[in-house]
């Protein structure tokens, strides 16, 4: 099974959100969080936290639950947002 079309555009309308909010607080994060050995890491789970949860409760609206396949194209999905939180601290 696939995930919908409808959760998939809304999931990933709430991580390019997320990526536009964190490009707009980068100066503020930097000096936030001097010590942070991996900010890229840390900014990377916080949205795709984020964007889970909006993908399980996509779902729980339709009374489904996602299939273990579901959750690894979940996995496929986010992960092409990687690259662009990284180049932001680099």
């Amino acid at each position: 099974m696939a995930i919908p079309d409808d959760v998939r555009e809304y999931v990933e309308k709430n991580i390019k959100l997320m990526i536009s909010q964190t490009e707009t607080y980068l100066p503020f994060i930097k000096i936030a969080f001097p010590y942070s050995q991996n900010l890229a890491d840390g900014v990377y789970n916080l949205i795709i936290g984020s964007a889970l949860s909006v993908f399980v409760n996509q779902y729980a609206m339709r009374m489904k639950y996602p299939s273990a396949e579901d959750f690894a194209e979940f996995g496929k999905l986010v992960f092409k947002y990687r690259d662009q939180i990284d180049k932001f601290f680099k």
